[in-house]
Order: C-alpha cells, then sequence, then structure tokens
C-alpha cells in the first residue's frame, strides 16, 4: 500500500427514525464529507445489514449531500458506534463483528463501569480520583451504605448511558418527616421523585425498579454549581494522525436546577470550560483546569494496557466545592455535540477529524490494513462501475 491508497472505513451505527434511519446522522455526514480529505471512502450501516458471511454490507453513503443506498465490501477499518439498548441490538453488533473478523476494528470497546474501577483503582495515579464505589448486591447492601452516608446514595446501571435509570436515595431525618427519599431518570429519562415513608418500602421499590439489571452504588457526591446546577466536565481524548494521544476539548455539561445529572440527553446543556470554572472557583479554576488535563492524559495509556488498543476516550469528571476532582465515568463511544453547544469550532472540527486521520493511520500502519486497503478498494470501484456510478 503506497501513502496515496485509498481506503475504506465502515461505521457500524443503531437505527433510528429518519432518513436515512441512523444514529448520530450529524456526525456521520461530517465524517463523510471530510473523508476524501483523508483519502477515505465512508459507507455508514446497520449491523444486521451485513451479510452472514460477511461478504458483502448494504448500508449508506454521503455524495452530494445527499445519503445513498448502496451495497459495497467489507471495510478496511470497522468504527463501532452503536450504543445497545436491548440484549437483541448487543446480539446482532456481535454476529455482524464475527462476520466481520477480517477487519480492522478502529477501537476496542471499554468493559462496564465496575470493570473500569477495579482496573484503574490499582493505579497509585487514578485511584484518588475514584469515588468509593460497591456493587449494588440487595437492599441490605443498600441500606448498610444509606446508614453511613448523609447525603445518600448514588445507584446507575453498571452498562448504561445517559444517566437513564439513574437513583439517588437518601434516609430523610425526623424533621423531614422521616422514611426514605429518592429522585432518578426512567428508562426514557424521565425525571421523578418519590418518597416512602419508612425505608423498608423504598428498599424494596428500588429492587424492583434495578430488576435484572446489574447496578453499582457511590456515595451522593455535592457536585452542583452556585447556581444549584450539577455539573461535570467532558474531556475528549482522541488518536490523531500519528496514533498518539492528544487531548481535543473540554466543557462544562450543566443540567437544570435540582436535576439529578448533567447529560445533554437528559436535557442538559453545555458551556466552555475555563470561564465556568474561574467563575465557581477564583484564580483556583485556572489550576483546576490544568489538573484535569493531567488526570485525562494519564487514563488512556492505563485502560489500553488492560482493555486492548483504543482510538478515542470521553472522560466525565466531577468537581467539588472544595476543588477536589472525581473521574465519574469513562466512555469509548462518546458523544462531541458539547462543543457545538460551546461554539468551540476548533474542538467541533478535531473531534469530527480525528476519527479520519486514525483511520488512515491504522490503514498505513497495520499489517491487516495494508492487506485489505488495496482488495477492497479495487471491489468497491469495480461494485460502484458495475452499479454505474
Amino acid at each position: 500500500m503506497t501513502e496515496t491508497a485509498q481506503g475504506f472505513l465502515g461505521i457500524m451505527t443503531g437505527r433510528r427514525q429518519g432518513n436515512p434511519p441512523i444514529a448520530e446522522p450529524e456526525f456521520c455526514s461530517q465524517l463523510s464529507a471530510a473523508a476524501p480529505l483523508f483519502d477515505l471512502k465512508v459507507l455508514v450501516f446497520h449491523p444486521e445489514d451485513v451479510a452472514d458471511n460477511g461478504s458483502s454490507i448494504t448500508g449508506y453513503t454521503w455524495s452530494g449531500g445527499h445519503w445513498q443506498q448502496t451495497v459495497a465490501p467489507p471495510p478496511d477499518i470497522l468504527y463501532n458506534r452503536c450504543l445497545y439498548s436491548s440484549p437483541q441490538e448487543k446480539k446482532a453488533a456481535a454476529a455482524a463483528l464475527s462476520a466481520l473478523s477480517r477487519t480492522v476494528p478502529w477501537s476496542r470497546g471499554l468493559p462496564d463501569k465496575w470493570r473500569v474501577y477495579e482496573l484503574l483503582r490499582r493505579s497509585p495515579a487514578v485511584a484518588s480520583l475514584l469515588p468509593e464505589t460497591r456493587l449494588y448486591t440487595g437492599p441490605d447492601g443498600l441500606g448498610s451504605m444509606l446508614a453511613e452516608r448523609e447525603y445518600g446514595v448514588f445507584l446507575k446501571p453498571k452498562a448504561g448511558s445517559h444517566g437513564k435509570r439513574t437513583l439517588h436515595a437518601r434516609l430523610l431525618g425526623g424533621k423531614e418527616g422521616g422514611g426514605l427519599s429518592i429522585r432518578g431518570r426512567d428508562r426514557n429519562n424521565g425525571a421523578f421523585r418519590l418518597h416512602f415513608r419508612t425505608l423498608d418500602q423504598g428498599l424494596s421499590w428500588i429492587h424492583r425498579f434495578t430488576g435484572s439489571r446489574r447496578y453499582i452504588m457511590q456515595p451522593y457526591l455535592h457536585l452542583t454549581s452556585s447556581r444549584n446546577q450539577p455539573f461535570d466536565v467532558r474531556v475528549l481524548m482522541q488518536k490523531n494522525g500519528r496514533g498518539a494521544w492528544t487531548l481535543t476539548g473540554m466543557a462544562v455539561r450543566l443540567g437544570g436546577c435540582g436535576s439529578l445529572t448533567s447529560n445533554l440527553h437528559g436535557g442538559g446543556t453545555a458551556v466552555a470550560v475555563l470561564p465556568f470554572l474561574l467563575a465557581e472557583y477564583g484564580a483556583t479554576g485556572a489550576e483546576l483546569h490544568e489538573e484535569l488535563a493531567a488526570a485525562a492524559a494519564v487514563l488512556p495509556p492505563l485502560l489500553e494496557e488492560t482493555c486492548g488498543r483504543l482510538g478515542e476516550l470521553g472522560l466525565d469528571f466531577g468537581i467539588d466545592a472544595g476543588g477536589r476532582i472525581y473521574l465519574l465515568e469513562a466512555n469509548s463511544k462518546p458523544g462531541r455535540s458539547v462543543f457545538r453547544l460551546t461554539g468551540d469550532r476548533r474542538a467541533a472540527k478535531l473531534a469530527a477529524e480525528n476519527p479520519l486521520r486514525y483511520a488512515r493511520h491504522l490503514l498505513l500502519h497495520s499489517p491487516a490494513g495494508r492487506r485489505n486497503s488495496s482488495y477492497n478498494t479495487l471491489r468497491y470501484r469495480q461494485e460502484n462501475e458495475i452499479n454505474g456510478s
């Protein structure tokens, strides 16, 4: 393969309403439109549209400002953007990945939140950033943790996303009428509040709410602004065209007053990070900004050591009133709309183009990518000629 050889990038994504029916259509169109700058072709497809033997894929290409459905051979590089909301979706994606076993994965995925916590707490450089975390094993364990925590316990699914099905449970004192207060987000990310007169009633309801899903428990942390808005700092780390980790950008995600989470999918918004930190923490805000960048730089190599090669990470940090930083979550399939909301054009451009730069790097330096590229490009061109495109 030469430096000018053309490569073929496949983006596997979920289904949604629209034309075409793909998740993240704006991001996919940005990738597709910029791909020729990196001598790449892009196909967006669903897992179930991969042939059982992996010989072909039905998907969508971006041309002339609109999407076209097409049939294509297996891509050189596979960028998996699927977020699984059901066992069926996860099974379909696993079957597609198996059928495309000769395609080079753009990135591996991260394990669930509990496993990531177990991996990171072994590192002295990171352990101090982690909130205390326990597995939810039933009402007794939660009841014990509630008794230890004045401000309550935060519960979230081990494999959840976007703040869905999260809970904050807190024991109420006599002045508040006693019992258990619960606020949370349902499966559709709708907010709710409940009050149970007794602890046992509340614990039983939580156990039914969690169902068969596995949850983790953490102390409820006061990660709110001076205006009582929950916030966190999203840091996007990506590999560039040399395969090196770089900090693409940061943004503060702000939830509504009194809201449980700051996720954009739950109605939050985003603002520029440094002005926010300076307004909230004074001169210390600049130091916090540097500390966030330093913490974000340490995490990707640590996770790669045990999880395999990664291409990008969305790292969510919380900061309490005293300026202590906590790592709240690491996501191997991060969104990037925060930069559009903050008006950070540089970060938004890098966030959309770095996946292409890294795909190009893999094509040029991965033995499998070099082996597949000329073959797949030839097949892709032949098929387009046959189809008259």
